[in-house]
């Protein structure tokens, strides 16, 4: 299958810029649309209590999920500073995802890619720490991992206005796309929000890997 020609196609898209917006969709949609393409091994950086993972599985049954999170307080970063409630986390997700037969890892992210061949999962969704180092280095590293043909995606794309914002996935993504001259991605859902539409109140972005990326 030309998994690129089949999203174009699907959502009848204009591809002569990037990124492309994909009206009245959501990363329920890119869950979905993993099972459309016959996807059957990915992975989630990032995971907390599971509930997207979750999603995955449930929309396609009997994938190969890797749930990728440290699990493990550092501080700096958000609220992720108590060690007590990233342990209730990580128990809300294995409780969560034990039926549906998701693997959880419980190591940080570069640690975890070092156990993946180059070109072995059909998809990776990022979630994990959005500050810059660690956004490039995920998007990097585990794009990696992700056969030509898969899909590269990720949550948060957006830039907050706070000059203390610890969330930077939009100017990686922008950064690293143009850098890898990567054309065309997408995002799902619309800048503006209209009543009626899917639209995530944060958005996810996704690209589909090509032969000549790493």
């Amino acid at each position: 299958m030309d998994e690129l020609a089949y999203i174009i196609d699907k959502y009848s898209l204009d591809t002569s810029t990037s990124p492309v917006e994909i009206p009245d969709t959501g990363r329920v949609t890119l869950a979905s649309l993993f099972a459309e393409l016959g996807y059957t091994k990915g992975a989630e950086i990032g995971v907390a209590e599971g509930r997207y993972s979750e999603v995955i599985a449930k929309a396609n049954p009997g994938v190969d999920l890797y749930c990728v999170d440290s699990w493990k307080a550092y501080q700096g970063y958000r609220d992720y500073t108590d060690q007590e409630k990233l342990e209730m986390l990580q128990r809300k997700a294995q409780a969560r995802l034990i039926n549906l037969g998701c693997k959880l890892i419980w190591m940080e992210s570069m640690e975890a890619v070092k156990h993946f061949e180059d070109g072995e999962l059909d998809f990776v969704y990022i979630d994990a720490n959005h500050e810059w180092p660690y956004v490039a280095h995920d998007i990097y590293y585990w794009s990696a991992k992700v056969r030509p043909g898969g899909i590269v995606s990720g949550h948060d794309y957006y830039r907050s206005n706070r000059r203390d914002s610890k969330c930077h996935v939009k100017g990686v993504v922008n950064g690293y796309t143009f850098a890898f001259r990567i054309h065309p991605w997408f995002i799902l859902g619309l800048d503006a929000k209209i009543p009626g539409m899917i639209r995530d109140s944060s958005r996810s972005w996704f690209w589909v890997k090509d032969e000549r990326l790493h």
